[in-house]
């Protein structure tokens, strides 16, 4: 057992496919749906918007509906001014700072893909409890590349020192693996993936839906 938590190392595969995942170029645009609701389950108010970082930081969010109307150039003008106001937030640390690879255990496979479900490190358990998030990433035998990223919660967790109390997490992304041998162009996520969470903040339910991601390069990236 204790050779076991000693020696544990990452599967080659997928090991192989973070790396590869991390190492390329590119950044996630995508169409955020955002819905408020009051106490008795009618919704508040709620808004589509579209974040595509490709472009400078005074334009990457534009709000694209507010309430089922398309925005008015007044209201759209003020959201923008605001939303793109604040600075761009920069993620320098690679998932595998964040995945706890070297345990990772086969849960799926066949000829095509193998599934593996990847615990979280405990450097990020300021972030979420790390034992209510089932984390599986599926990676293509042919290519060796990620091929779908899946989470969802066993439990509801709370964040942001208790204030919020998320109930509801579902990521279903489906990525292209095909290995077009282009290099530095990274695989496209693919039509239908989405992304659901549902939170709970100072006793206000939101419920925020992510799709129509599009691989893009950063504005200013080398």
């Amino acid at each position: 057992m204790a050779c076991q938590a000693l020696c544990a190392e990452a599967p080659p595969l997928l090991a192989k496919a973070i790396q590869r995942w991390t190492t390329v170029q590119g950044d996630l645009a995508f169409t955020q749906h955002t819905r408020r609701f009051l106490s008795n389950g009618a919704v508040k108010d709620e808004r589509i918007e579209r974040y595509d970082p490709s472009l400078p930081d005074s334009q990457r969010w534009r709000l694209i509906e507010f309430n089922g109307a398309p925005a008015t150039d007044e209201l759209e003008r003020k959201w923008e001014a605001r939303k793109n106001g604040t600075p761009r937030r920069k993620v320098d640390e690679s998932p595998s700072k964040i995945l706890d690879l070297d345990h990772a255990v086969l849960v799926g496979e066949s000829p095509a893909e193998a599934r593996f479900r990847i615990p979280l490190r405990s450097e990020a358990e300021h972030l979420v409890s790390l034992d209510a998030i089932d984390l599986v990433v599926t990676v293509d035998k042919q290519s060796g590349n990620v091929a779908g990223i899946g989470a969802a919660l066993r439990e509801p967790i709370r964040v942001l020192l208790g204030l919020a109390r998320i109930t509801i997490l579902d990521v279903d992304l489906r990525i292209n693996p095909a290995d077009d041998g282009s290099g530095g162009v990274v695989d496209d996520v693919e039509s239908g993936s989405t992304a659901r969470l549902k939170i709970s903040r100072l006793g206000t339910p939101v419920e925020i839906n992510w799709s129509d991601f599009k691989r893009v390069r950063s504005f200013g990236a080398p």
